[in-house]
């Protein structure tokens, strides 16, 4: 498995968590917040337990293979979590409530079990956005590095714009995608940040809209939402939004002047995925007046984004769920089924269908010849929807608020808990123990479903 690969992946991975806390504890302390304390000891943790990993991977190093590079994953969905938890739980909260919201921050669902509580803090709030801004980074490299194969997405796309190496190493692949997406993210969260602040909204906010945003989070640092800011804020967030959607692949080929390789078939899916979510959302909520169009339009870019979040009159709960499941593009910081495999299934339905109608197609070659990744995915992201769903439910939450919270941690969707109504003020309405299933979800969320069975397959982890 490579441990000592892995032991040094996993210190790199707390020494940029601790690296990350500064700036919310300059903040904390500037403030003269209770906090302080908290971040200057997570940070020493993170330091201690990374400095402790390096000097155990000091020596001969071997090769890691698939089941290392996963190991290393679940460690950032699943154990970083726990290191950034401590400034959260100064906040008031117990260990699992803090977890929660360190694992909703770092797969970029936004799910808060308050979301006045999670902006009554300016620390706490940099802090959530910091978290969601790495998750998305993270979501990128991992995308890129190893899921986007045809293995698991059944057709071939856009290649990265960088080496991904042998097939006995992908850890090596891993760095090499976030060295390769860190300036093109960083640079669309720079530019996010300057349309937000030229449009009109505070500094801060600003800094907080754009890393969530350019990592599709779905956290609005104001209790009263989009509304609290002006008509051009809602427009720069809009664009924006659109632009965590988009293939970021893409985006780095277009930044570099590459446009002899810029064929993509799944920004022009997805553009057309938005607009006809609006003109469903805009028909089916009894708007009726052109001017109300738009508000549907940035409702259909925030619900495919997986941002979550909606302006001016809401569509119907079903609509604006099937929506969210849908995603955006397979390498953008979007949760969700993702566009391309929707593309696969449409591929191979087509197919289906003309060889029923067409007999000479049955002995005719095959235009889809690998989606056995894509079904599975399928599989388990429906099971585990349907799992979520009858747990939720079963805990005695009423059903139009237990499908909001199913589809929105499995999505990485926080928000959509809104559509609950008056049940929807925050996931602390569910007990702990349901929280615990929605922590499960939203990581699985990120990982793909034929990784996602390997992780119960015993044969899967024997040396």
């Amino acid at each position: 498995m490579g441990l000592t690969s892995i032991l040094r992946a996993s210190a790199t991975l707390l020494l940029i968590i601790a690296a990350a806390m500064i700036a919310p504890m300059l903040l904390a302390w500037a403030g003269s917040e209770e906090t302080t304390g908290a971040y200057f000891f997570a940070a020493a943790a993170c330091l201690m337990f990374g400095a402790g990993a390096f000097a155990a991977s000091l020596g001969k190093r071997s090769p890691s293979g698939f089941r290392g590079a996963l190991f290393v994953i679940l460690v950032w969905w699943a154990i970083i979590p726990a290191f950034a938890a401590p400034p959260i739980m100064a906040e008031g909260m117990s260990f699992a409530d803090a977890y929660f919201e360190a694992v909703s921050a770092l797969t970029t669902t936004g799910a808060w079990l308050s979301h006045e509580s999670a902006v009554a803090s300016p620390a706490g709030a940099l802090w959530r956005a910091i978290l969601q801004w790495l998750g998305g980074l993270g979501s990128l490299a991992i995308a890129a590095a190893i899921f986007i194969r045809p293995a698991f997405i059944g057709i071939d796309t856009l290649l990265p714009p960088f080496s991904r190496g042998e097939r006995d190493s992908y850890l090596k692949p891993l760095r090499n995608a976030v060295v390769s997406f860190v300036a093109v993210y960083t640079t669309v969260t720079l530019a996010a940040f300057s349309a937000i602040a030229i449009a009109g909204a505070p500094t801060f906010d600003s800094i907080i809209m754009a890393m969530t945003t350019a990592a599709s989070g779905g956290f609005i640092p104001h209790a009263n939402g989009v509304s609290a800011y002006g008509v051009d804020v809602g427009v720069m967030l809009f664009f924006f939004t659109l632009l965590g959607g988009v293939n970021f692949i893409l985006i780095a080929r277009v930044m570099k002047g590459e446009r002899e390789k810029l064929r993509d078939i799944e920004t022009g899916a997805f553009l057309m995925i938005v607009i006809w979510a609006a003109l469903l959302f805009w028909a089916t909520s009894g708007a009726g007046d052109v001017v109300l169009l738009g508000p549907q339009l940035f409702n259909a870019a925030s619900l495919v984004t997986t941002n979550g979040y909606l302006v001016g009159e809401p569509p119907p709960l079903l609509v604006c769920l099937v929506t969210a499941i849908i995603g955006a593009a397979a390498v953008s910081t979007a949760g969700g089924f993702k566009v391309l495999r929707w593309l696969v299934i449409m591929r191979r339905a087509r197919e289906e269908i003309r060889r029923l109608i067409t007999p000479g197609a049955v002995f005719g070659r095959r235009r889809v010849s690998n989606e056995l990744g894509v079904w599975i995915h399928f599989l388990v992201f429906t099971m585990t929807l349907a799992g979520l769903l009858m747990a939720l439910s079963i805990g005695g939450h009423p059903f139009d608020l237990a499908a909001s919270a199913a589809v929105a941690a499995l999505s990485n969707a926080g928000p959509l808990i809104a559509l609950a109504g008056e049940h929807g003020d925050g996931y602390a309405v569910f007990e702990e123990p349901l929280r615990w299933l929605l922590i499960v979800g939203m990581i699985l969320g990120r990982l793909e479903g034929a990784v996602a069975l390997a992780l119960v397959n015993r044969a899967f982890w024997r040396w």
